[in-house]
């Protein structure tokens, strides 16, 4: 699959001065770099072979090919694929050569530190820079030149662009303790489990369920955990109770030094580790820390998994603007070089079998400031745009809408009414805070067509409607929507008019502490990890060599085959996805292309045991029981 925009060094990096939101006038705090400043760059050098890696993509995804799952180890990969080893060796001697010093390095590339001298000497450019929170950035005054001795080199170097810090896609509401008192939640994992059809849980008893066991699966997010949410969360649904097992664990990686506890992700990563183990409790969940969701430190986040080849599936709850890497956006700098290297990350990735899935974002179809946004007396607006990690064609991305399940006074029953998708139209705000509110939001599941990736093989089995671009969401689930607190608190909506539906999931984070509790949560941020356990479950009925790599294969094919029985009409055996949800999300509605393919739920929400084919296990059933803790 290749990327739209292909970009060579000479064209890497836009200037300070052009109108990008993050380093605009009008947020301040920007001065000369120091020459006692150290400054750290990312180079990598691209896959080779890319043709041959595409047709190896397809036949390790095709059931008819005799490499059908076939999947490579990282060597092997490498070792077809990696980038060329004496040019990386050459550029390694050249930056050295001019000042920088090596901290670390793989087979992609390597991480570099230095002075602004060294940047200067090696690359003709003088840096500014900005701090905010205590972290300083910092962004070239110009476009990079070519280091005479590496003329001919393709390499790209990351770590002073102005492209915006990737957002978390999920949003803490008002705290709340109860639960489960009206048809729109607010909603625990084992409530979502009934109604969206999953397996039994495995029990030592008279009958045989799932819970994800061998199953390993990579959380990668900024900052840390409390090590009481996890523990919270399952104690408040019974589970020791019930099972006689302790609460699942989590484990944590650092790369880059990971990031802090209480931090701007943190919240983030206590739902996302919820959500996964919430769906398949015997899962290994590894939270994979990284200090902040810029785009070199999320790279070396998905670097690291990649090499380590030790996780199945790799869920990721952030997202931004893919607009934002384009030209008009950078003073016609062009910077889609940087999704083509989270795309060369992905490939390798599939290629070994790991799935990655990735929040659709939260700002409906029109989830992009306008270009004009930082620009001084400007009235920019929200456009139409897609969200990144999401829109890549090697990545599973989740959107969705609001879940609307049976009530009883009395009873936790939780079973599977319908769904809707109605967006939350917002009033005016400042996204990246520099002082210019955007009109025209919208809060909602995000989706619609890339502008930078072509459209993929799969997407050939439905009516997209693009016949050329990448779209998006592949699959819905549960996301809520912002009126949702004021259903108990008596507060207003947190917008200018909110649906009747609107829905919310509660999260577990820092209880027993100061301003700690249950929390009111919405976002794709939900919708995608939850997807994560559902995958889980599967590959753990597959067995041994569970790994399904990009799944967006198998999830097509289930889509065709129920829309070529007649879509909502098809035979009951037949029903993968809940379809026909109506919506609106700023920009498309919620038949727009068809009802069986749309920008809100992509192909639709999963029942989940005949979408992956666990019909011959007993269903969830009801929450805080024997089959579903």
């Amino acid at each position: 699959m290749k990327i739209h925009h292909l970009l060579t060094v000479g064209v890497l990096l836009a200037s300070v001065l052009c109108v990008q939101r993050v380093a605009a006038a009008s947020h301040g705090g920007v001065e000369a770099a120091s020459p006692t400043d150290v400054v750290e760059l990312h180079v990598y050098l691209p896959l080779r072979n890319q043709s041959q890696l595409d047709s190896l993509l397809a036949q390790l995804h095709d059931p008819k090919s005799p490499k059908y799952k076939q999947w490579l180890k990282p060597s092997d990969f490498l070792k077809q694929f990696g980038p060329n080893a004496s040019d990386l060796s050459k550029v390694r001697a050249s930056m050295t050569a001019r000042g920088f010093t090596v901290m670390q390095s793989n087979a992609h590339g390597f991480r570099v530190k230095g002075h602004p001298d060294a940047v200067l000497n090696a690359f003709g450019v003088s840096l500014n820079k900005r701090t905010t929170l205590g972290r300083t950035r910092f962004m070239a005054q110009g476009a990079l030149k070519v280091p005479r001795e590496l003329e001919g080199v393709n390499m790209r170097v990351m770590g002073l662009e102005s492209i915006p810090e990737r957002r978390v896609q999920s949003q803490k509401m008002l705290q709340r303790v109860d639960n489960r008192y009206g048809v729109t939640g607010p909603y625990w994992f084992d409530d979502l489990k009934q109604a969206y059809d999953y397996p039994s849980y495995g029990q030592k008893s008279n009958h045989t369920g799932l819970d994800g066991t061998g199953v390993n699966v990579a959380v990668l997010m900024a900052d840390l955990i409390f090590p009481g949410d996890v523990p919270a969360a399952f104690t408040h649904e019974k589970f020791t109770a019930i099972t006689g097992k302790p609460a699942p664990s989590v484990t944590t990686v650092t790369v880059d030094g990971g990031g802090i506890y209480d931090g701007g992700g943190s919240f983030e990563a206590s739902l996302d580790v919820q959500q996964v183990l919430g769906g398949a409790p015997g899962s290994g969940v590894t939270l994979v820390s990284i200090p902040d969701l810029f785009d070199a430190t999320i790279l070396d986040g998905y670097t690291y998994i990649v090499d380590a080849n030790s996780y199945d599936i790799v869920n990721s709850s952030f997202g931004g603007c893919e607009l934002e890497y384009t030209p008009a956006y950078n003073g016609g700098t062009d910077f889609t070089y940087i999704l083509q290297q989270y795309h060369e990350v992905f490939e390798q990735g599939n290629a070994q079998g790991i799935t990655f899935v990735a929040s659709s974002g939260d700002q409906g179809g029109v989830l992009c400031p306008s270009a004009d946004y930082g620009t001084p007396g400007a009235s920019p607006t929200f456009v139409r745009g897609v969200s990144t990690p999401a829109d890549d064609p090697d990545v599973t991305a989740v959107g969705g809408g609001n879940l609307i399940t049976t009530a009883t006074s009395g009873s936790l029953n939780s079973a599977y009414v319908r769904e809707s998708a109605f967006g939350d139209p917002q009033a005016p705000y400042d996204i990246y805070g520099i002082k210019q509110d955007v009109s025209g939001g919208y809060w909602g599941a995000g989706g619609g067509v890339s502008s930078v990736f072509h459209k993929p093989l799969y997407q050939i089995l439905a009516k997209t409607g693009s016949s050329f671009w990448r779209t998006l969401p592949d699959v819905g689930m549960e996301v809520g929507g912002l009126g949702f607190s004021a259903t108990f608190s008596g507060i207003p909506c947190q917008a200018l008019s909110c649906s009747a539906d609107d829905t919310s999931v509660l999260t577990a984070y820092g209880v027993g502490m100061i301003d700690g509790g249950y929390f009111f949560t919405i976002g794709t941020s939900v919708s995608s990890p939850e997807f994560v356990g559902a995958l889980a479950l599967f590959e753990q009925q597959l067995g041994q060599h569970h790994r399904v790599g990009n799944v967006n294969y198998y999830l097509y094919a289930a889509g065709a085959l129920q829309t070529l029985f007649g879509g909502v009409n098809a035979p009951s055996s037949l029903q993968f996805f809940h379809r026909k949800n109506p919506g609106f999300d700023g920009a498309y509605n919620g038949n727009y292309p068809s009802y069986n393919y749309n920008y809100i739920y992509g192909n639709g929400s999963p029942d989940v045991r005949k979408l992956f084919g666990l019909t011959g296990y007993p269903a969830a059933g009801l929450p805080q029981t024997a089959s579903n803790p």
